[in-house]
């Protein structure tokens, strides 16, 4: 009897092993973090130390014991440098505009490398600190890689959408760009002749502009984490890929093994709200509508004419309204509208009288509508939002409307269409239950993948063979060439000894006809 206790208490202290686990995550938007924030609090619940390199405080981490968040604050987004994303969105592009994105997208990663190895707290890391798995992110997978390569530990990468252009070839798949659109396209899984090709033009200049962004990130690197071998190379090392994705509310694809689906792992009932809140959504017989656009555009940028056309059509409506508005307001609003700087957008989803959500369309933002049953008008900016609503759109959860199409027409028909047609809070009812059908959690699941990385120090078992194939060797193009070769050489050597054969019975004939 002792030794089965003893037994099970050395079972027990195994299980509950404390890893030091490093998260990296320096770049990107707030938004792109909620793929591993509800993960990282799991995995402290069960023991863990975790480090992240952040450029964004997450709420709620400062206040463990387990959690040791190192912040980056100068690779944070400067919104204020980037063109106006309203007047972008209104077709109001200048040739100076793309120009500066142009050179953002091919030096942006080659700044932030030297910002981040330069950082002392970054350097102090790599010099006194020693991890059994890294967790990064393919927004920053140029950072991820060496630091998992330095420590000598196993990596997890996550996506904070759809997998990238080229993750699938680094895994030994391929893009499948024939089914797979493009993550700042229109397209849809079923794509005529004239939108594949465009879809596979899209993604193969994605990834040629990724390759330029590199050129001379090496040196850099080198120059921190002396004798680390490229990119590329690291790419390889990869053990596990988390994706933000979900056929419920991204197109279904072919998947390696390798790749584990944890779209929505963020999702969870809502908590009570705020006294004073929940008495203002409480108190209207018709509910309420939530107005948000992101965490990061300021209200204050968007035109005169649209705040008082949406100001307008809040004020005719009998629902209340949540207006998530950064900065100070500049109107006087009717007593209906409610605005906050900062809010709680799962809770409110979830809460019982929220009727519709206004929404820029963001990933993470339809996610928690279609998991609270929440119908969706889409207001996109671009990047993969347009993507994302003419999903949802076809779904039959949503409707969209372009900004330059934004008036006070649209804008009360569309609310009005969506509030009182049955069909999008059906359809919303009918993907909340196909998300939350699962056999388990996407957080369960992204945890037993982690643990089981970091039992086994690795999932080298799930590594497709193809990872060692080049491009024209996954599409059997020198299969086929063999194949061909073998099918038509015996046609070569038939045309051949049948010209031999006539030439000779035509020399045979010709002779006498000399001799005479």
């Amino acid at each position: 009897m002792k030794f089965i206790i003893i037994s099970l208490a050395l079972m027990c202290m195994s299980q509950g092993e404390s890893a030091r686990i490093l998260v990296v995550s320096p770049t990107g938007s707030k938004s792109h973090k909620n793929t591993f924030v509800a993960l990282t609090k799991e995995l402290v619940k069960r023991g863990h130390d975790i480090t992240i390199l952040g450029n964004y405080a997450t709420s709620g981490f400062a206040s463990s014991e387990r959690i040791h968040e190192i912040l980056l604050p100068e690779l944070e987004i400067d919104v204020s440098k980037f063109p106006s994303q309203f007047k972008a969105a209104m077709g109001n592009f200048t040739f100076g505009d793309m120009k500066f994105l142009l050179h953002f997208a091919l030096t942006g990663s080659l700044e932030s490398t030297e910002k981040f190895f330069r950082n002392t707290r970054v350097q102090h890391l790599l010099a006194n600190s020693q991890f059994d798995l890294v967790i990064g992110t393919f927004v920053s997978e140029f950072l991820s890689l060496p630091l998992a390569w330095n420590f000598k530990a196993p990596i997890i990468m996550t996506s904070p959408n759809v997998l990238f252009p080229g993750t699938a070839s680094e895994l030994g798949d391929s893009d499948h760009t024939e089914y797979v659109p493009f993550i700042l396209s229109s397209y849809s899984d079923k794509m005529n002749l004239v939108e594949r090709v465009y879809n596979t033009i899209f993604t193969t200049f994605f990834l040629k502009v990724g390759d330029i962004a590199r050129w001379g990130m090496q040196d850099i690197i080198e120059k921190h984490i002396p004798n680390c071998p490229s990119i590329k190379e690291l790419e390889d090392r990869i053990e596990v890929v988390f994706t933000n994705t979900h056929p419920s509310f991204t197109y279904p694809r072919v998947l390696p093994p390798s790749v584990i689906e944890v779209g929505a792992i963020q999702c969870a009932p809502a908590n009570p709200l705020p006294l004073e809140l929940e008495e203002f959504v409480s108190s209207s017989p018709d509910g309420f509508i939530l107005f948000s656009i992101g965490s990061i555009l300021p209200m204050n940028d968007m035109p005169e004419y649209l705040i008082k056309a949406f100001i307008k059509v809040f004020s005719a409506l009998p629902q209340r309204v949540i207006w998530q508005w950064k900065g100070t307001p500049t109107h006087d609003l009717p007593s209906n509208i409610k605005t906050l700087g900062w809010l709680t957008q799962q809770d409110l989803l979830g809460h019982k009288n929220c009727r519709l959500f206004l929404s820029h369309g963001g990933l993470n933002s339809l996610q928690e509508a279609i998991y609270h049953s929440v119908p969706v008008l889409g207001l996109p900016f671009g990047t993969d939002q347009t993507l994302n609503l003419l999903r949802a759109a076809k779904d039959g959860y949503a409707l969209k409307i372009d900004w330059k199409n934004v008036s006070e027409e649209t804008l009360s028909e569309s609310i009005n269409e969506l509030l009182h047609n049955s069909s999008y809070s059906d359809s919303s009812n009918k993907l909340s239950f196909i998300l939350r059908d699962q056999t388990e959690t996407p957080l369960e699941r992204a945890v037993y993948w982690t643990e089981f990385v970091l039992r086994h120090n690795g999932a080298s078992h799930l590594r497709l063979g193809s990872r060692s194939l080049l491009p024209y060797q996954r599409a059997l193009v020198d299969v086929y060439a063999v194949l061909f070769s073998v099918a038509v050489l015996p046609l070569v050597l038939l045309y051949f000894c049948l010209r031999c054969c006539c030439s000779r019975k035509s020399g045979s004939v010709d002779l006498p006809k000399k001799n005479q």
